[in-house]
């Protein structure tokens, strides 16, 4: 598989269950390293960083969001957002950024509402917000609207295409849906290892 993106970017990635999307997603975001190639970011290669670097790769590059919104239950959504920042240290500045983010998706007035008061679309909210609190440069989802309702899938979409433009980081995502495939500047489908401009028609 060879993927170039730029800053900006849409990229959607589709294909069979099991062809290795999640895979994919997951060496992009440095989460697993390939066993052969280079995983290059601005230009770096990643492969000779120790789990320490790569961990703080992580952190300040890249946002992560997932199916589920692995939120925790003891937190408010306030600070679920923040516990990418505690790594540094959260300060007021970072607290008026996910307090804007909150009100921007719509959940201002829930900031202090724990994760088990809150809708399923909700919840991926919060998530969304948190994978963004850092300023990533790119933005990684992994079936972000899986697990929503048709309407709370435009929504979410609707959003990340949305925080793209605005905030100016890549996205890229990988899903079922070719419907939030199709609204992605390119989409990729993965088969047998092969990473294949998508033309139309089955996935």
């Amino acid at each position: 598989v060879s993927l170039s993106v730029s800053a900006g970017d849409t990229v959607a990635i589709v294909g069979a269950s099991g062809c290795g999307k999640s895979t994919m997603l997951n060496l992009i975001g440095a989460l697993d390293l390939p066993t052969s190639g280079k995983l290059l970011y601005d230009g770096k290669e990643l492969g000779g960083k120790t789990e320490p670097e790569l961990a703080a790769f992580r952190n300040e590059s890249v946002g992560f969001i997932f199916q589920s919104h692995h939120l925790l239950p003891q937190c408010t959504a306030l600070e679920n957002v923040l516990i990418p920042t505690l790594v540094k240290g959260a300060n007021a500045e970072t607290r008026a950024r996910a307090e804007s983010l909150l009100d921007r998706v719509g959940l201002g007035e829930r900031k202090d509402y724990l994760p088990g008061k809150l809708s399923g679309g909700e919840c991926q909210r919060v998530a969304v917000v948190r994978a963004l609190i850092n300023r990533p440069k790119l933005l990684l989802a992994d079936e972000p609207t899986g697990s929503l309702s048709r309407s709370g899938s435009e929504s979410l979409t609707d959003l990340l295409l949305e925080l793209n433009r605005d905030e100016g980081m890549a996205l890229i995502t990988v899903t079922h849906s070719l419907t939030l495939a199709q609204q992605m500047q390119t989409v990729y489908v993965l088969d047998e290892g092969s990473l294949k401009t998508y033309d139309g028609g089955e996935v």
